[in-house]
């Protein structure tokens, strides 16, 4: 099926077809969706079943459990690991005869990009840098140190050392 004929598809089914096939993950629900590594269960809000948008969610969280993600030490390795889950929900989707809309994947991907930006970026001289340590950033120009949230759900803060 392409992905202009994927509105037609019953997302409710899938997402019903999706719990059955991969009953070996724990599925449980809530306002957002996201895997949990520590509790072993992808986590996904049933109001957005009605639409194919929330089988593309359910099938990139599930792809996560699939890939046994677990955790992440640099701001690239993090990038890493949500391609990873996409690759594996396109591999996912073509089982139940659904196309994810690569723009979609692209816009999701760049709200991790923006976020990791806003990071890197040194809050004394909003020069760039990268990690020295896991959440911790030193600037190329200006020397400052500062740490940040591991947490990719939470607003971007830069706490200066």
């Amino acid at each position: 099926m392409d992905v202009m004929s994927t509105h037609t598809i019953n997302s409710r089914d899938i997402a019903a077809r999706i719990f059955e096939d991969q009953n070996q993950i724990r599925f449980a629900e809530s306002e957002v969706f996201y895997w949990s590594a520590r509790s072993n269960i992808v986590f996904y809000n049933p109001a957005l079943f009605d639409s194919v948008v929330g089988v593309y969610k359910l099938l990139h969280e599930t792809g996560h459990a699939l890939l046994e993600h677990a955790t992440f030490e640099s701001a690239p390795e993090l990038l890493s690991l949500e391609v990873a889950a996409w690759t594996k929900a396109k591999e996912l989707a073509s089982d139940y005869g659904i196309t994810i809309n690569q723009d979609y994947i692209e816009n999701c991907l760049d709200s991790y990009r923006d976020w990791l930006h806003k990071r890197s970026m040194c809050p004394a001289c909003k020069t760039v840098s990268t990690e020295i340590a896991a959440n911790t950033y030193k600037c190329f120009n200006c020397s400052q140190k500062w740490v940040v949230s591991p947490d990719q759900r939470s607003r971007c803060y830069r706490q200066k050392t």
